[in-house]
């Protein structure tokens, strides 16, 4: 169920009140965050530019949504605030948990389209607070953003938040107005045994900087795949 306008203030001045807290308590707003990928944090010059969009792209079973979840847990490693605006609906809280997310320090909004995305988005950093906000929109019923206006209206809102916002979905759309963009490719399937009674074991994938403005495209780095209480807003 949907939740109302009110509930919806209420959970987001909350969350931006101990957001508030942290970063006091921290002393400094660092002008990356990390990816959670070393070689890739260090080609984007520290992480996730805070203020940008960065956008990751790549085919299903890809690691797209690993890389995702693994953003959320190093970002809150630094203190901050995260939120998953999920228009795909693939968000699983118990991977999350498994992946070292904090879900208590997690703002989860569930959107039934693109367009409802990007206006829940454009709310959450209005808001403010937040450090890292994922727009997931992988699987998304192959939903297109016609034009430009709504994503040069997301990079506004994403700089005066002074958030780092990961747009992460199948093919790139964000264009020129994202800082860098990331490509997730799948690589092979690891198996235990052999014949019918074989096992995964797991699957390893890549991930590399394919375009940058804030560092040297080109670099990349492997990524192991494993076999695989929030706030839910319904939006």
């Amino acid at each position: 169920m949907a939740a109302t306008a009110a509930r919806i203030a209420e959970v987001l001045a909350g969350l931006r009140a101990s957001s508030a807290r942290l970063r006091t308590a921290a002393g400094m707003e660092r002008g990356h965050l990390p990816l959670g990928i070393a070689a890739i944090d260090e080609a984007l010059g520290g992480g996730l530019p805070r203020g940008r969009l960065t956008e990751l792209v790549g085919p299903r079973s890809s690691g797209r949504m690993s890389i995702a979840l693994g953003a959320l847990a190093a970002a809150q490693q630094q203190g901050e605030l995260v939120a998953v605006v999920d228009v795909a609906d693939a968000f699983d809280p118990r991977s999350a948990e498994a992946a070292g997310v904090t879900l208590a320090r997690l703002l989860w909004v569930r959107p039934r389209s693109l367009v409802a995305g990007l206006q829940a988005a454009d709310r959450v950093l209005d808001a403010g607070g937040f450090g890292l906000l994922v727009l997931y929109l992988c699987g998304a019923a192959r939903q297109r953003v016609r034009g430009d206006v709504a994503w040069a209206r997301l990079a506004q809102r994403t700089e005066t938040a002074r958030a780092a916002v990961l747009v992460t979905g199948e093919w790139a759309q964000v264009g020129s107005f994202a800082a860098a963009t990331l490509e997730s490719r799948r690589a092979r399937v690891h198996w235990v045994g052999d014949g019918a009674g074989r096992l995964l074991e797991g699957s390893g994938g890549q991930v590399r900087v394919a375009r940058s403005k804030v560092g040297l495209p080109g670099d990349e780095a492997p990524l192991q795949l494993a076999v695989a209480t929030a706030i839910a807003i319904g939006w």
